[in-house]
């Protein structure tokens, strides 16, 4: 896998914090662009965990603007310095769904992806079956997940597929060959509409992390994700509106 060429991002540019949706910031893009990626972080760490923030900087490089928020149990946990496990799905597809609707209502028109590492990647593919079964016309172009969680780890057989397998709308994984959430091996048993695309990463974990032995870094395949997911976002069609 190639990794993308590094831009320098223009002096001017600074994170901006938008809304008082917890800790909702948006990592501007390092050249003008149109593209929004709303990104919701995984069960047991914040928006600013350093993959997540690695991740970012090098869709902004690429010209996506990654919008980053707190899920509220996460804001508290992190207030508290206390670890807190997430509430149930439902409570966290509200949420999502208020994010979405900030953003939105400063983006206008411009295409918004959402997407999350594991848990956030998961929500955003239930908020976006969700939008596209509604009688109003969509509002998310696609999804993007790194690390989907197929399964909880030690527990293949309980598969979390229903919402991949009901979606038509353009959902991109990158996961790890050896991720314990699901690895490579079994996704391919696994069945999901064309709509579903997973992009595999050399010998990497639920945070594409490989071994030495393989010759690959976690920083390269955190560059090759986002390229994939760059690429995604700026080659496929848009069907926005405000909610």
């Amino acid at each position: 896998m190639s990794s993308p060429t590094p831009n320098s991002t223009p002096a001017s540019i600074t994170n901006t914090v938008t809304t008082t949706i917890p800790n909702l910031v948006k990592k501007p893009s390092a050249v003008p662009s149109k593209f929004h990626l709303l990104f919701a972080h995984g069960a047991g760490a914040g928006s600013q965990h350093p993959f997540i923030l690695s991740l970012a900087d090098a869709l902004n490089k690429l010209g996506i603007h990654v919008w980053l928020f707190d899920f509220a149990y996460m804001a508290q946990a992190i207030v508290e310095n206390k670890r807190r496990p997430p509430p149930r799905l439902p409570k966290l597809e509200i949420e999502y769904l208020q994010a979405i609707k900030h953003v939105q209502a400063q983006i206008g028109d411009d295409p918004l992806w959402i997407g999350g590492k594991s848990m956030g990647g998961r929500v955003a593919c239930h908020v976006l079956n969700s939008l596209s079964n509604e009688d109003t016309a969509k509002t998310i172009t696609g999804a993007t997940v790194v690390g989907y969680p197929f399964h909880p780890v030690g527990k293949p057989d309980s598969l979390r597929l229903a919402v991949l397998q009901s979606s038509t709308d353009p959902i991109l994984i990158c996961q790890g060959e050896r991720d314990t959430f699901g690895t490579s091996d079994e996704i391919a048993t696994y069945a999901h509409p064309d709509n579903v695309q997973v992009t595999f990463f050399v010998d990497g974990d639920h945070s594409l992390k490989p071994r030495k032995a393989s010759g690959m870094t976690q920083t390269q395949h955190i560059l090759a994700a986002a390229q994939a997911i760059a690429n995604t976002i700026k080659t496929t069609g848009v069907n926005n509106v405000t909610i």
